[in-house]
C-alpha cells in the first residue's frame, strides 16, 4: 500500500471515530445547542409558538417529562425542539 493510500485510509478512519455533531439553532443574536436547559432556551429565544408537555407515564414518578416546542413558521421554516426532563435533546428544522 502506498504512503498516499495509507494517509487517506487514516483520514477516513479518523472521520468515522469523531462524535456526531450537536445540532444548534440561532435565536436573534443568541445560539442554543442541544444539552441546554429550558430556562436558558426561554431566555435566549422567548416563548415558543406552540408548546406541549407530556408528563411521566409512571404514577410512581419513575418516568421522564417530555416537552415539545415549535418556533415558527418564520420565513417558511419551523423549528422543533424536544426536551427530556428540562434538557434540550433534539433540534429539528423543516420547511413548511
Amino acid at each position: 500500500m502506498s504512503m498516499v493510500n495509507r494517509y487517506l485510509l487514516g483520514c477516513l478512519l479518523a472521520l468515522f471515530m469523531l462524535p456526531a455533531a450537536q445540532a444548534s439553532m440561532r435565536c436573534g443574536n443568541a445560539l442554543i445547542n442541544e444539552g441546554e436547559l429550558t430556562v436558558d432556551v426561554l431566555r435566549k429565544c422567548g416563548e415558543p409558538d406552540q408548546r406541549e408537555t407530556i408528563p411521566p407515564s409512571s404514577p410512581q414518578g419513575g418516568g421522564v417529562t417530555v416537552e415539545q416546542w415549535v418556533y415558527g413558521p418564520r420565513n417558511g421554516v419551523y423549528r422543533y425542539l424536544r426536551f427530556l426532563d428540562g434538557k434540550l435533546v433534539e433540534i429539528r428544522v423543516a420547511r413548511g
